[in-house]
């Protein structure tokens, strides 16, 4: 029916014969495709007439229908062709006084429909679907989008039980939207009632729910392997239509092609780069410990010579990406020059070596190259591939050094004392490593001779409480950076300009901050202008069910300004304490309770400004 608002006081709803209507000159919809009327049709005989027509009375008796020509058409198509259709001599009608609130009428219908229920809207479009209507008619019938209506009819063959529960708004259009991937009609039963107790809260934990022993698209495995290759090991893949997501259902399978596409990667590796052998790791990374737990030793390329003419041309290039002045064409030549100064493994090592291939967390094939087994140390020493280590014996013994352990201890300090000489006059480059090893990307290797902890800037509660997203975002694990060349980290930091770097610092440095003593903590504190309340709200749980009834019964009337014999202090004293304690986070977060308690503007501002006395 149209929506009561848009009535005016003196028009009235009337019930006509179809005998009685004809279309009025005002009526919008003067010219409608035969197809659309058939469809809307369809939908009245499935749905009945979901909304009255708006006319005008001639002298007559004859009502002119200026709002709902379509509808008046269908209806007249019924009763041509439906014998048995009862809805032709009992129809709906809003009489309007006059031409001008006619015309009012008439104009007022498109924008103040009122949208069918998402359940209700699913079930009709399902049962004009099942009547051999496409889309399209559908869209027209019901005055929407084609996308709209496709996106209905995929929720259209959810079990009832769920379009009851989004109904009931006991679940959402976004749970409805997920329940559409399940597998098996049981689990959206079994995820229904997982909602209703409360054991299912958010997207994330319905779609394990529904996909138990799926992977998510974005498993390293699943990118690696891609969907056609799954596939065609006899994986099932299930799509979400309504996202991006997709799920590898059958994660035995998914292991075996995972398996076999690295081993497949393993072999291209060595065909095409000539090593003595290939190992695969199936985890996502190696650990810092990986090399010695095998006994591997190891060799590096070769590095490249640049001509006189070379290094200054790359001496200038880097100059000029230090200061970003560098076009694309230039980073392509000073790429260039990188690659011959990073060098290449020989021929001779690699007949006695090999490499390690595995797949990171991203998907991406990783290789660790230049690896010699344990078996195979002697050759390469013998080839002169591999120097004798020092620890050897015998033959294998290396020859003493020249300098002693003190001695070399002393000449290391004197090289550093010259790069920290030298450092003083190179503040911002100071900075740059600063914020490099802040940022987690030198792994182990500490540039600086810094110890850094991390304090504590989370309660165990975090009801209420919300951390600046800069503050809380995960660092780098050293071990993420174990086996990254700091030359092309570095590099790659300082490209990104001093703004990243001065994030960085104060992102690193912000998270170290611990404040010193109670008393410059103060003074800091008033300096950067902090805010407790700006990242923390009292609630129940995270504090007024963990302070006693008589200190909950202060705090209440201190903000409402009650005295203890008042009606509304009496009547909070004798509330159970955890009762005190939710109304209490109410009169913090619910306006409508603020509002049903008469809080006034200054209470208002003392409950936004409210600590507790610990923090005075």
């Amino acid at each position: 029916m149209t929506n009561q608002s848009t009535i005016p006081n003196d028009a009235a709803i009337i019930y006509a014969s179809l005998d009685q209507l004809y279309l009025h000159d005002l009526n919008p919809r003067q010219d409608v495709a035969q197809e659309h009327v058939e469809t809307l049709a369809d939908s009245i005989r499935t749905c009945g007439l979901l909304q009255n027509l708006g006319g005008i009375q001639d002298d007559d008796g004859k009502i002119g229908i200026v709002s709902g020509g379509r509808r008046l058409r269908a209806l007249a198509y019924l009763a041509e062709t439906s014998p048995d259709f009862k809805g032709a001599t009992s129809i709906p009608v809003l009489l309007a006084r006059d031409l001008e609130q006619a015309e009012f009428c008439a104009n007022a219908e498109n924008t103040a429909r009122e949208a069918l229920d998402p359940a209700d809207e699913i079930r009709a479009y399902g049962r004009m679907a099942k009547s051999n209507a496409n889309a399209e008619a559908i869209a027209s019938a019901f005055g929407v989008t084609v996308a709209h209506v496709k996106g209905r009819l995929k929720l259209a063959n959810l079990p009832d039980a769920a379009l009851e529960a989004l109904k009931a708004k006991t679940i959402n259009l976004s749970a409805a939207q997920k329940m559409t991937t399940a597998q098996d009609e049981k689990l959206v039963h079994e995820a229904l009632q997982g909602i209703a107790e409360g054991r299912l809260s958010n997207v994330s934990q319905l779609d394990h729910f529904l996909h138990p022993k799926a992977a998510m698209a974005t498993d390293r495995r699943a990118v690696f392997v891609g969907v056609e290759a799954y596939e065609a090991g006899g994986g099932k893949i299930t799509r979400d239509l309504f996202s991006e997501d997709v799920f590898f259902e059958d994660q035995e399978i998914l292991d075996e092609a995972f398996a076999a596409q690295l081993a497949g990667a393993a072999e291209q590796v060595r065909v095409s780069d000539g090593w003595a052998w290939v190992e695969t790791h199936g985890e996502a990374y190696l650990g810092w410990n990986f090399i010695e737990d095998n006994k591997f030793a190891r060799v590096y390329p070769v590095e490249g010579v640049l001509s006189d003419d070379q290094m200054e041309r790359y001496e200038d290039l880097c100059e000029m990406a230090d200061n970003d002045v560098l076009n694309a064409e230039g980073e392509e030549e000073l790429a260039g020059l990188h690659v011959i100064l990073e060098g290449a493994f020989t021929d001779e090592q690699k007949a006695h070596a090999g490499c390690v291939v595995y797949v990171d967390q991203s998907g991406g094939l990783k290789v660790e190259a230049g690896l010699i087994r344990p078996e195979d140390k002697k050759p390469a020493i013998s080839a002169g591939v591999l120097q004798t280590p020092a620890h050897g014996s015998g033959e294998d013994k290396a020859p003493k050094n020249p300098y002693s352990q003190k001695l070399r201890d002393d000449l290391e300090a004197i090289k550093l004392a010259a790069l920290q000489k030298a450092m003083l006059d190179q503040p911002d480059l100071l900075l740059d490593l600063l914020a490099f090893q802040l940022s987690g990307a030198t792994g182990f290797r500490d540039v600086f001779d810094v110890s850094l902890g991390t304090p504590s800037n989370t309660p165990s509660v975090e009801a209420g409480f919300e951390i600046d997203k800069r503050l809380s975002k995960p660092g780098v694990s050293p071990a993420d950076a174990w086996g990254v060349d700091l030359k092309k980290a570095f590099a790659s930091f300082k490209k990104k300009g001093p703004k990243h770097r001065a994030a960085e610092l104060t992102r690193h440095l912000a998270k170290l901050l611990n404040g010193g003593d109670a008393i410059f903590h103060e003074v800091l504190s008033e300096k950067a202008g902090a805010d407790i309340r700006k990242v923390w709200t009292p609630t129940a749980e995270n504090l007024f069910k963990r302070v006693s009834g008589p200190m909950l019964e202060t705090i209440y009337g201190d903000l409402l300004d009650l005295t203890p014999t008042s009606t509304e202090a009496k009547a909070f004293a004798k509330l159970k304490k955890a009762e005190k304690a939710k109304t209490l986070e109410d009169l913090f977060s619910n306006e409508t309770k603020q509002k049903l308690l008469g809080v006034t503007a200054a209470q208002k501002a003392r409950i936004e400004a409210w600590l507790p006395d610990y923090y005075v």
